[in-house]
């Protein structure tokens, strides 16, 4: 399978609105119109805990992929994340439009929730995740992403960390790992796979093996 090249990496992230090149790794503290909440929502209250979530399904020819991302918490709020409007491409300017939500994930803590959000490709016939998203007290705190596809990801540490796994649609499947802290956003550690084994090397960190467990359809931990 061909690899991707660099110049394939020109993506929309979810994280903006406006069309652009993107490449770089984006660590967001604010909720940006690309995560926008409905004008009907309630907001939690201190301490409340996630009781529900589900992706709605798209309307019929509405050009998304799924619907919003639904909240609902133990005092009754009810925050809903709505996608994006869809943009047209026009002579000067390629748009890659969010279209939906994917892998969303609850943390053990039950107050942090994740997702990844679905982003149009130039290369590819179907869109990818490229960016992970991180939701707590009825908002958006943080988006994770290194312009790359993210194949899987996990919480750790009770929703204090994140797991990410990225690398390209097709090719050698080693992947790169990520390791984060959530407050800070910080990279905390990364490995990459070896091609040569096409994955981790016995001697890779738990978390990482953890994640590539769980990519691979394991049980996780």
């Amino acid at each position: 399978m061909k690899r991707w090249t660099a110049k394939a990496t020109i993506v929309l992230f979810a994280a903006l609105s406006v069309p652009i090149v993107c490449v770089a790794q984006t660590n967001e503290t604010a909720e940006s119109d690309a995560h926008r909440t409905s004008k009907h929502n309630t907001q939690p209250s201190a301490g409340a805990r996630i009781t529900k979530f589900y992706i709605a399904e798209a309307a019929p020819n509405s050009g998304y992929e799924t619907g919003p991302l639904h909240v609902i918490y133990s005092d009754g709020a009810h925050v809903i994340q709505e996608l994006p409007p869809l943009q047209k491409s026009t002579a000067k300017v390629t748009v890659f439009n969010t279209v939906g939500f994917s892998q969303a994930q609850l943390a053990a803590d039950r107050q942090t929730l994740g997702w990844t959000v679905q982003v149009e490709n130039c290369c590819t016939s179907y869109s990818m995740p490229l960016s992970v998203v991180l939701f707590r007290s009825g908002r958006v705190v943080r988006t994770l992403g290194n312009g790359h596809m993210v194949w899987n990801w996990m919480f750790l540490q009770d929703g204090k960390q994140v797991a990410v796994v990225t690398g390209f649609p097709h090719g050698p499947e080693v992947g790169d790992y990520e390791l984060y802290d959530v407050a800070t956003g910080k990279l905390l550690a990364e490995v990459s796979g070896d091609e040569e084994i096409q994955g981790l090397k016995p001697d890779a960190p738990e978390w990482a093996r953890s994640l590539e467990e769980r990519l691979h359809g394991g049980a996780t931990k």
